[in-house]
């Protein structure tokens, strides 16, 4: 595949990355670039690197050789403050949700405010508050733990606090695994709906099709250490690799692309198909 062309407009510049596990080789000289506002997602079988390759990214563990820049910034060389100043830049939505379980919704959102700023227990209480209902979450829910919520209100309680200091780049593992089609397709709708209104970078790992379809940019395709294929699903469709065909052949693929036809959408523009629990 041909090197990735690195231009002002990238916010993250993965440049011939490899990451080794013993023997194991995750990624070989992988490299693409994240542009600006897009919504990026990356997909691959089990054991693909695509969890690795994001551990990398938000700097839980350095590859073996090769560059990441994410917001201009070299991960390999910044210092402690500069990578201090960068983790302040971006909001990160874990697959289980990863909020504190002694804490509420809302001393959770509030959490990142009182380590890295100097705001007012007062104010902070409210500007979670903020990212609670931007989220779609009632206000009500900002006093409950999180054992006591849904799964798809864990999901959107984890978004409100990768929210909490305004981040310019959003990094989000799997966000609909595990939900029904109607909790996914409100996640659909917000992530979307994010970009558009303050226009973040959004980066996704996710095997739900149905978000591909209708959320992604750009999607890239890992598989053998490589990245198979880069481009809008539309543009993967046309690729015959293997690791990309499986994401448009069978039932639940074949139905994923009928709903993208006109006079399949719903009202909302937005219909999923089931598909089982991740």
């Amino acid at each position: 595949m041909q090197s990735a062309v690195h231009d002002d407009d990238s916010v993250i510049q993965i440049q011939r990355v490899s990451t080794r596990f013993g023997e194991h080789v995750v990624h070989d000289a992988i490299e693409f670039d994240v542009r600006r506002a897009e919504i990026f997602a990356l997909v691959g079988g089990s054991g693909s690197g695509k969890s690795t390759l994001l551990r990398e990214m938000i700097l839980l563990r350095r590859p073996d050789s090769g560059s990441i820049r994410v917001l201009g910034v070299d991960l390999q060389t910044a210092g402690d403050e500069e990578t201090l100043a960068l983790r302040r830049r971006w909001g990160v939505m874990f697959q289980k949700g990863g909020l504190f379980g002694a804490l509420t919704v809302i001393e959770n959102i509030g959490l990142a405010l009182r380590e890295h700023t100097e705001l007012e227990d007062g104010l902070i209480d409210e500007i979670a508050a903020s990212k609670l209902a931007l989220t779609g979450l009632a206000p009500e829910v900002g006093s409950q733990y999180p054992s006591e919520l849904s799964g798809g209100m864990m999901k959107r309680a984890s978004l409100a606090r990768a929210l909490a200091l305004d981040p310019e780049l959003l990094f989000l593992d799997e966000p609909t695994a595990g939900l029904d089609p109607d909790s996914a397709g409100g996640v659909d709708e917000l992530v979307r709906r994010l970009r558009d209104l303050f226009g973040l970078t959004i980066v996704m790992i996710t095997h739900d099709l149905d978000l591909l379809w209708q959320v992604a940019d750009r999607v890239a395709v890992l598989a053998q250490g490589k990245v198979q294929g880069i481009g809008s699903m539309s543009e993967l469709a046309h690729m015959d690799h293997p690791a990309i065909r499986q994401f448009f052949d069978g039932p639940r693929a074949r139905a994923a692309q009928e709903a993208q036809r006109p006079d399949a959408q719903t009202d909302s523009g937005n219909r999923r198909t089931p598909s089982k629990p991740k």
